[in-house]
């Protein structure tokens, strides 16, 4: 009796050993299953990955990883195959038995590994198989759904050439296969998908940064093109007026005095569009230091005649001492021009515009306030969208225009860091507001003529 007792637990403690290295085997392969997966970058690599360390650590004759054709999982195609696969291995690919039901589908549409240990297990489980030849068939087979977020999407395949029994070892350590398979098949799909819109979005920024290119050539084109036309209009225009082509009357006086008027204004239309062409094409301004009275000055001769033509008085204020600011001279005469023409054009007759400086040390302030119709403060922000034109109900012919003038100001200003802003109420005038930074040097030449206050009534 004791011999016996003491055989017994010589085998208990064979059995035991033997479990502790084939757990030991299985955790390191299961570590070199990872570790592979971690430098896998298809979905070819992950497949090739698990078959390769999980068929030995099984002791499989032949292995597949077949991935889902369908969103129901009904259909399968095969991703990667170690050894020779079976008839029953291969039954993914005919589509009726898959429609009968089957190993792939139990396994994938129904998220439930598929254990089979015996050849007569398999067709007792599956009669749709039942042609099949044993001679053709392995003797156990395992199948396991790669399941991602509760949703399947393949199955990881066994076959073993032998009948066997699955311990409870063997299908912990295939789950956690399949598992880690699920997850790298996953990994890999969301990185070619990320990289696949890094993709589309970088061809659609390049799409468009071609389309605005073109628009801005166009812009630019088109815009040279009408200037030398129009440029003639106004000019054989004045000379007309001037009588140097003879005398005209009151009547030709006044329709030549209209066709030059329009004509300037479709010129500054035009220099309009040649500002939007530049600032979005990211042409850098020429920001130098500046004279802010020089500036004012010639803003109020440029603008005396409109003021006078409206009865509206216009009072340019120099600065009280000379102030240079950091500005592009071209851009700064034209925001100025911009601010002062709207105040006149919606300003009623009798009104006043009034054009203030201001220097502050860190900033200098260029103020043009009008007696105009104002805007509602729920408006102000829109005033400086492009093509945007508010008091539609108060605009008439007097006051057309296509809402750029504002925009491409405050672009501008903002293009030389500096700032335009608007204070208005309806009905109570508007006080825009030019921000810019003092020049960090002087001009090299200053004039040496005192300011003096420009008045246009």
């Amino acid at each position: 009796m004791a011999n016996e007792a003491l055989q017994r637990r010589a085998a208990e403690i064979a059995a035991a050993r033997v479990t502790a290295d084939g757990t030991t085997e299985r955790l390191t392969r299961l570590q070199s299953i990872t570790a592979a997966l971690g430098n896998t970058v298809t979905q070819e690599e992950v497949a090739e990955s698990v078959l390769r360390e999980a068929s030995v650590a099984l002791e499989c004759d032949a292995g597949a990883v077949i991935v889902a054709a369908t969103e129901e999982a009904t259909s399968f195609a095969l991703l990667r195959e170690s050894g020779a696969l079976d008839v029953l291995m291969r039954s993914f690919e005919h589509r009726r038995r898959s429609d009968a039901g089957g190993p792939y589908i139990e396994a994938a549409a129904e998220c439930r590994a598929v254990y089979l240990e015996s050849f007569d297990e398999m067709f007792d489980r599956y009669p749709a198989f039942r042609t099949f030849d044993r001679s053709e068939c392995f003797g156990a087979w395992c199948f396991l759904p790669l399941e991602i977020s509760g949703r399947a999407v393949g199955a990881l395949a066994f076959g073993f050439a032998e009948p066997r029994t699955f311990t409870l070892l063997d299908r912990q350590f295939a789950d956690t296969v399949a598992r880690y398979c699920a997850q790298a098949l996953d990994r890999v799909g969301l990185r070619h998908a990320a990289t696949a819109a890094v993709a589309a979005a970088e061809n659609a920024r390049m799409t468009a940064e071609d389309a605005n290119r073109a628009k801005t050539q166009f812009l630019r084109s088109m815009s040279h093109e009408l200037r030398t036309p129009l440029g003639a209009i106004a000019g054989f225009a004045e000379v007309l007026e001037l009588g140097i082509r003879g005398p005209v009357n009151d009547a030709q006086l006044s329709d030549l005095g209209r066709i030059r008027r329009a004509a300037a204004y479709l010129l500054r239309l035009i220099d309009d569009l040649l500002t939007v062409a530049r600032l979005e094409a990211a042409r850098p301004l020429n920001v130098l230091p500046v004279a802010v009275n020089s500036v004012l000055t010639e803003v109020g001769g440029l603008c005396a005649n409109q003021a006078k033509a409206k009865a509206v008085e216009l009072t340019v204020t120099p600065c009280s001492t000379e102030i240079l600011v950091a500005a592009d001279a071209e851009g700064l005469q034209q925001i100025l021009l911009n601010l002062v023409a709207n105040a006149i054009k919606f300003t009623p007759k009798d009104g006043n515009v009034l054009v203030t400086c201001v220097n502050e040390d860190t900033i200098v302030r260029i103020r043009v306030k009008d007696t105009g119709i104002g805007v509602d403060p729920a408006d102000v922000d829109r005033v400086f969208e492009p093509y945007v034109q508010v008091n539609r109900n108060l605009t008439s012919a007097p006051h057309r225009g296509i809402g750029m003038g504002l925009p491409i100001s405050r672009e501008l200003a903002r293009a030389m860091n500096g700032d335009l802003t608007l204070e208005s109420h309806e009905g109570d005038g508007s006080t825009f507001t030019l921000a810019l930074a003092p020049a960090s040097r002087p001009l090299l030449a200053r004039s040496s003529e005192p300011a003096q206050a420009v008045s246009a009534a």
